[in-house]
C-alpha cells in the first residue's frame, strides 16, 4: 500500500519507520529538512519538504495514488485540514492525529466529511492503558480482545513463586482454570512455550483467559492483589486529564502533582473530585508529604522520560504501591524494565500497533479480517485477533494438533458465540469464531499466514 505520512516526529516517524520494515511505500512529508534527513538515512522512505496542508504538497507527494494518509503533526487543525484535502485529491482513507478532548470528543460528527477511518489520539489511548493495569494491578501489561472477554496479561514471577520449575504441562494438569501461558521472556531471549517447557522465577509470562480465570490463577499462585482504591499521579498533561477522569468514574481517589500553576488551575476546574497539588514531583520530601507511602498506586506521567524513571525507581524502592512509568524513548523502555521497572508503557508503541493493526487489514488480502493487533515483551511478539467470515482451507475445520502450523505461532484463544475456548490439540477453528494467535518473527496480515 503507498502510504503518505505528514509529520516526521515521535508517532510519525515510527508509524513511517514500522510500515516501511513490511514493505509499504512511505512517503513523508515534514517542513523540518533536517528531521527529514535523519529518517532518510535511515529508513527506506521517500522525504518531500513541504507543508502537508497544501495541495501541491499534497499533489508532489502523490496523495492522489495513495491508499492512506496519517496526519500527525502537533497541531490537530492542521490534521484535519491534511485529511480533508486527500480526500477531495482521492486518498482512500485518512488518519488524523487529533489530541485536543474537546476536538477528539466531536470527530464522529466531521467523520465522513473527512474520509477518516481511525483517529489517532496517543494520550486518550495511553490513558486507557494505563487504567486497564490499575484495575488489574497484579499484571504489568493488560491487552483485551473480542470487546474485553479475553484478557492478555503481562505478569513477572516473583523470586519465590509457586510456578518455579514446574513445566507447563504440570501446571494446567494441576489447576481446572482455563488459561494458557503463550510467551515467556527470560533475560534476553523470548520463547513461544510448549508443555515441556519449565518456569523460572524471574521470567515474565504473557498469560491469555477471561478476568475471572486470570483472578483464579492469580490466586492459586499467590500474587493477587488488593484492588487500587487511591492513585497518585505526577504529571498533569492530557494522559493525566484522560487517565484521572476514568479512575474518578470508578470510584478511586486520584491526587495529581503538577509544577505549573496554570494547569493546576485548569485541572481544578474540570476535575473537581481530583486534589491537585502545585509542586514538583521529583521532590522526595513533597511525595511523602502529600502521601506517597498511603497510596496504592503511583503513576509517572511528565513529559520528561529520565523523571519518570527516578521517580518510579524512588517509589519502588519505598513504597508497596503498583507503579507504572511512561516512557518515549526506545532505549529507556528496555533499560526501565531492566532496572525493576514492571510496568514501562510506550505511548509510540501504543499508536503504531493500532495502526498497524488497521493497515494490515486493508493490504492485498481485504478480508483478512483483523480485528485487533498487540506488540508484547519488548515489541517482539505480536497478538492479533482476527475475525473468521469464511472458509479457510487448511484452518477451518482442522484440529489443531493435525494443523501444519509455523513455527513460532501459537493459537491462544477461540470465542464462539459467547464460550471462550482456551484450546487443546482436538479443537477446530470454525466459521464465526475469533481467534487470537501470537507470533514471534512472523508479520502475519491474515489467518491463512499462521500455515507453513
Amino acid at each position: 500500500m503507498k502510504v503518505v505520512i505528514v509529520g516526521s516526529g515521535k508517532v510519525g516517524g515510527s508509524i513511517a519507520s514500522s510500515l516501511s520494515d513490511e514493505g509499504h511505500s512511505v512517503t513523508i512529508v515534514d517542513t523540518k529538512a533536517d528531521a527529514l534527513k535523519r529518517i532518510q538515512n535511515t529508513k527506506d522512505v521517500m522525504c518531500i519538504e513541504g507543508n502537508g496542508a497544501t495541495l501541491v504538497v499534497q499533489k508532489d507527494a502523490g496523495v492522489n495514488k495513495a491508499g492512506l494518509l496519517i496526519a500527525a503533526t502537533p497541531f490537530d487543525e492542521l490534521n484535519m485540514l491534511c485529511c480533508l484535502l486527500a480526500k477531495r485529491l482521492g486518498c482512500k482513507q485518512t488518519i488524523p492525529r487529533v489530541r485536543n478532548p474537546a476536538y477528539f470528543g466531536q470527530i464522529d460528527t466531521v467523520r465522513e466529511d473527512l474520509g477518516v477511518s481511525m483517529v489517532i489520539n496517543p494520550e486518550f489511548t495511553t490513558a486507557e492503558e494505563f487504567a486497564r493495569v490499575l484495575i488489574f494491578p497484579t499484571a504489568a501489561k493488560v491487552e483485551v480482545f473480542e470487546k474485553g472477554r479475553i484478557e492478555l496479561v503481562e505478569h513477572k514471577l516473583a523470586e519465590d513463586s509457586t510456578l518455579d520449575g514446574l513445566s507447563l504441562a504440570e501446571i494446567y494438569k494441576r489447576t481446572n482454570i482455563r488459561f494458557l501461558i503463550c510467551a515467556v521472556q527470560r533475560d534476553s531471549k523470548i520463547f513461544i512455550p510448549t508443555g515441556d517447557f519449565i518456569l523460572r522465577s524471574g521470567d515474565r509470562i504473557n498469560i491469555v483467559a477471561s478476568h475471572k480465570d486470570l483472578e483464579r490463577f492469580f490466586r492459586m499462585c499467590g500474587a493477587l492483589k488488593d484492588k487500587i482504591k487511591t492513585v497518585m499521579i505526577v504529571g498533569g498533561g492530557k494522559i493525566c486529564y484522560y487517565l484521572s477522569k476514568q479512575l474518578l468514574s470508578m470510584g478511586m481517589r486520584v491526587k495529581i502533582i503538577e509544577r505549573d500553576y496554570n494547569r493546576c488551575t485548569e485541572l481544578a476546574e474540570i476535575l473537581p473530585k481530583a486534589t491537585v497539588i502545585h509542586g514538583d514531583g521529583t521532590d522526595q520530601e513533597l511525595l511523602e508529604e502529600e502521601g506517597i507511602q498511603e497510596a496504592d498506586s503511583f503513576v509517572a506521567i511528565t513529559g520528561i522520560d529520565e523523571e519518570n524513571i527516578i521517580m518510579s525507581l524512588y517509589a519502588k524502592m519505598n513504597t508497596n504501591a503498583k507503579v507504572v512509568t511512561k516512557v518515549n524513548r526506545d532505549s529507556y523502555v528496555d533499560l526501565a524494565s531492566q532496572i525493576g521497572l514492571d510496568t514501562v508503557i510506550s505511548p509510540k508503541y501504543i499508536i503504531t500497533s493500532n495502526v498497524l493493526s488497521y493497515v494490515r487489514s486493508q493490504g492485498p488480502a481485504m478480508d483478512s479480517n483483523i480485528e485487533s493487533l498487540y506488540h508484547l515483551v519488548s515489541n517482539r511478539v505480536e497478538a492479533i485477533e482476527f475475525k473468521v467470515r469464511e472458509n479457510i482451507p487448511g484452518v477451518v475445520g482442522i484440529k489443531l494438533m493435525t494443523m501444519e502450523l509455523k513455527k513460532d505461532i501459537l493459537i491462544c484463544a477461540i470465542v464462539r458465540k459467547r464460550d471462550i475456548i482456551i484450546p487443546s490439540g482436538n479443537d477446530t477453528i470454525e466459521i464465526g469464531d475469533s481467534v487470537v494467535v501470537v507470533s514471534k518473527e512472523h508479520r502475519i496480515s491474515d489467518l491463512k499466514d499462521i500455515l507453513e
